[in-house]
């Protein structure tokens, strides 16, 4: 199976992607506004546990741009978890778990 980005932060709450905005107050500076996207997963049907896929983005001139910055950092993370690199393209095939299992995105 591929691994392929989200489009839109729509696009990873369809996937089942809790999204969390948060405005911290001028205080914060660069950091003001938070996006979060999580998701439980199961792990790989191996000796792998779940954990809590999690992305976070920041910015402190608009909630917009942190949502952005938060979906692109989720798009690097499961290129990595599923792909194997960060630095892979949208698109590129799924590798095994690292204890030789078979991920299901965005499930393990």
């Amino acid at each position: 199976m591929a691994v392929t980005d989200f489009a839109s932060a729509a696009a990873a709450v369809t996937g089942g992607y809790k999204q969390t905005d948060t405005d911290r107050g001028a205080a914060y500076g660069n950091f003001r506004f938070l996006t979060r996207f999580e998701k439980p997963v199961t792990g790989a049907a191996t000796t792998e546990s779940g954990r809590l896929f999690s992305a976070e983005g920041y910015d402190g001139a608009a909630q917009a741009t942190a949502t952005a910055n938060a979906l692109a950092a989720l798009n690097a993370q499961r290129r990595h978890a599923y792909a194997g690199s960060p630095g892979r393209a949208s698109g590129s095939t799924e590798s095994p778990s690292g204890r030789g299992g078979v991920h299901t995105v965005d499930v393990t």
